[in-house]
């Protein structure tokens, strides 16, 4: 009788499993909250396909999850220093634009494509299809104190390493070491791609220094939006995601407690891209989910949900056209994010800076920073 069900049992789990092998499943690895769930199923429902989305919380671990082979991962969406990195160790397949219908070298943000082939490595272009971009900002909360937004507008970077808050202000900081080391460089007028020595530990005592009230990620821009934190360094699409999420919610209202704010004086311009990993075993489909990407109603849609800047200019443009885009715009002091052409000058885009300097800078953020924080 035993050997009859364990016969019967494993039958069909065969036919389970042959029915279930029909469909292709496609395997993201993607930041939190970067993708719509809408497209995803749109997608799945196009391929007859199933997508399985995984997230990360930095670049590091990117790449760390591709060279350690974890995942069959088939797209993963790092930035710009991180396809550097992961091009020069051999960790990426070359795109074969020839099976993207959709896309053409011209269709991208004019301003963008000048941040990234004058001051990115230009060799590991065909590696990627550039995907969202922004700047880094200060996010900042007016319920505690109502006139934060004049003194974060007049010091800037400096409200994070300067005794200009008022008392009690509680500050959050990007738990990452590239993002906090960005925010201190930009402070002290160093490059971000410095790889001085000696301006990483003066980077790093100024950090230590100060007793940050939270280190977070996405969860920072949240933290402020609810008033928890009073400013916090953010990415610009974070706070439009929060800023977005609120409006069209219960916490409508909450929209006029909180803005953003990205000093021009300085800044970094991200942008992260979508590439096909060595890891991939369902290329062809991963093609397919990159052209569908390049589609101008999915990608102004996948910008509505995400609230990050598009790379397409005709979604670009049409943003500007908006009046809900424009009002969000107009309650921020500036927004290279969205409005690059005037700051570019003075941006810059993130370098992999080679695995001397990561190893440093990670074991002065592990062991000086954020063990005394």
């Amino acid at each position: 009788m035993k050997k009859v069900i364990i016969t019967g049992f494993i039958t069909c789990l065969i036919l389970i499993l042959s029915s279930c092998s029909y469909y292709q499943e496609l395997i993201i690895l993607n930041w939190q909250d970067y993708l719509s769930y809408d497209l995803i199923t749109k997608f799945e429902e196009e391929n007859n396909c199933i997508v399985t989305e995984l997230t990360t919380t930095s670049n590091e671990n990117m790449y760390n999850d591709i060279l350690n082979r974890r995942v069959p991962y088939d797209i993963v969406i790092p930035s710009d220093y991180m396809i550097d990195k992961l091009y020069k160790n051999n960790l990426l397949k070359e795109i074969d634009f020839a099976k993207l219908s959709n896309y053409d070298e011209n269709m991208f943000v004019l301003e963008l494509q000048e941040l990234m082939y004058n001051q990115a490595n230009r060799h590991y272009k065909r590696y990627y299809i550039p995907y969202f971009w922004g700047s880094l900002g200060i996010m900042y909360s007016t319920k505690n104190y109502p006139n934060l937004g004049e003194i974060v507008e007049e010091h800037g970077w400096a409200v994070f390493y300067e005794d200009v808050l008022p008392n009690g202000c509680k500050v959050g900081m990007y738990d990452s070491s590239r993002d906090a080391f960005a925010c201190a460089e930009l402070y002290l007028g160093y490059s971000l791609n410095d790889t001085d020595k000696n301006h990483l530990d003066i980077c790093a005592d100024l950090i230590a220094s100060r007793k940050f009230s939270k280190w977070g990620t996405d969860d920072l821009k949240i933290d402020v939006s609810a008033g928890n934190l009073d400013i916090a360094l953010v990415y610009s699409g974070d706070f439009f995601d929060a800023w977005y999420a609120d409006s069209e919610g219960e916490n409508s209202s909450n929209v006029e407690t909180y803005s953003i704010y990205a000093p021009t004086s300085a800044n970094n311009v991200f942008y992260d891209g979508m590439v096909i990993p060595i890891t991939s075993q369902e290329t062809e489909l991963a093609y397919k989910f990159i052209d569908f990407m390049l589609e101008y109603e999915n990608s102004y849609l996948n910008t509505e949900a995400v609230g990050y800047c598009p790379t397409l200019q005709s979604v670009y443009d049409e943003i500007f056209s908006s009046d809900d885009w424009l009002d969000v715009t107009s309650i921020t002091a500036y927004n290279p994010a969205l409005i690059v052409d005037e700051a570019k000058e003075k941006a810059e885009v993130y370098l992999d800076l080679g695995n001397e300097t990561y190893r440093y800078m990670e074991n002065l953020y592990n062991n000086k920073i954020r063990f005394g924080n």
